[in-house]
């Protein structure tokens, strides 16, 4: 693993070194996309409302930050904007004329009654590549309906694969929609600069979480939509098949096994000296299940990751949320880091690309709020 200190002055930089991305968004789905284009090198400038980001303020928090700001706030730069405000609307188009990218993440139609919809920005920067992330999208009848993550993932029946016992719908964590439509716009603006790049202009760009949702969830909605549906009792990916299914352990906890095909099943069942299963995974799956439940609550979880973690079988332990930086696996891809921003040290994610030339990189920490103030410009590059 190359370190910073021994990187090439370009790799440094970053791939999208020069772009300079304005992001008016608040919460999660925009400043994703938006910490995704500063980790690769953009000069991300975070225009925050007076009273700042909400997202600053959701619990549990780190010195004067959230752990949540901490990390999706890093390498940006931070100016608050009354954008109600004649001083603050000027400022702010005063930074398109030489942005590359503008994302915002209002309901639709607030942008433009502030002055900074697409209509606006392309009025002092035709070229500019302009993102919108809302809700449903735009262009229809329910474009105003709010909502959050929760919300998209019921409509989109994402909910109704996580399901308890008693078959009831459950919040998962995760606030998958809202990371699926940061990834979905990160995506969409890449494909508009190089539009843009080639000679097209610029253009806008509409990202819903309604539609980050349905494609998180597309691999069971086209198995649904099939001429012939898969019932549930048989689908593998809801625990039909005793070789794709989750396991209690003696001491309470869990273990995953993933074993599709059929040469890790073989492997499992020999490893376990339960040869007789192989052929009982298609036969008569449930006992298949109940044997291998049996057998997994034996032993608490050390035993089973000393036996099956490093054996090729699709095995993995099912790890507390405090637990991942700390799996073996997890360490051997250094996917932790230690970042520091105005609110002190932190441990989080690294950017999951990795390229070559040029390395994603936490070359700075979250800015406090208006850390940058109302004379912020954009970074010249040597």
């Amino acid at each position: 693993m190359m370190n910073k200190a021994d990187m090439p002055a370009d790799a440094q930089k970053g791939a999208l070194d020069g772009l300079k991305v304005l992001d008016l968004s608040m919460y999660l789905p925009g400043p994703y996309a938006s910490m995704l284009l500063a980790d690769l090198g953009a000069d991300v400038i975070h225009v925050e409302p007076p009273t700042g980001d909400l997202v600053r303020v959701i619990e549990p928090s780190v010195g004067g930050d959230s752990a949540l700001h901490h990390w999706v706030g890093r390498n940006k730069r931070s100016c608050t904007v009354d954008l109600k405000s004649q001083e603050g609307h000027e400022l702010f188009l005063g930074l398109v004329r030489d942005a590359d990218v503008v994302i915002e993440g209002f309901t639709p139609g607030v942008a433009a009654r502030l002055g900074v919809g697409y209509d606006d920005c392309r009025v002092v920067n035709p070229d500019v590549v302009y993102c919108s992330i809302s809700g449903a999208g735009h262009g229809h009848d329910g474009s105003g309906s709010p909502g959050h993550d929760i919300n998209y993932l019921a409509r989109s029946g994402f909910l109704d694969q996580a399901t308890d016992a008693a078959g009831s719908p459950v919040p998962i964590g995760p606030p998958i929609a809202d990371v699926a439509a940061g990834l979905h716009a990160a995506v969409g603006i890449l494909a508009a600069l190089r539009h843009r790049d080639s000679g097209g202009g610029g253009q806008f760009i509409d990202v819903g979480l309604m539609g980050a949702a349905l494609a998180m969830t597309g691999p069971q909605i086209v198995k649904a939509l099939a001429p012939k549906p898969m019932p549930r009792d048989r689908d593998h990916n809801l625990g039909a098949d005793p070789a794709y299914r989750t396991y209690r352990t003696k001491d309470g906890r869990h273990v995953v096994i993933g074993a599709f095909e059929g040469k890790f099943w073989i492997r499992l069942c020999t490893l376990l000296e339960r040869e007789d299963l192989i052929s009982l995974r298609h036969s008569e799956p449930d006992k298949a299940a109940s044997e291998l439940a049996g057998i997994f609550r034996t032993h608490d979880l050390q035993h089973w990751n000393s036996l099956l973690d490093d054996a090729n079988v699709c095995y993995s332990p099912v790890n507390r949320i405090d637990e991942v930086s700390r799996d073996p696996l997890v360490l051997a891809r250094q996917d932790f880091e230690i970042s520091e921003g105005h609110a002190g040290l932190l441990t989080s994610m690294r950017n999951p690309i990795r390229l070559s030339a040029t390395p994603t990189a936490t070359r700075s920490g979250a800015p406090g709020l208006d850390e940058h103030g109302p004379t912020v410009e954009w970074m010249v590059r040597g």
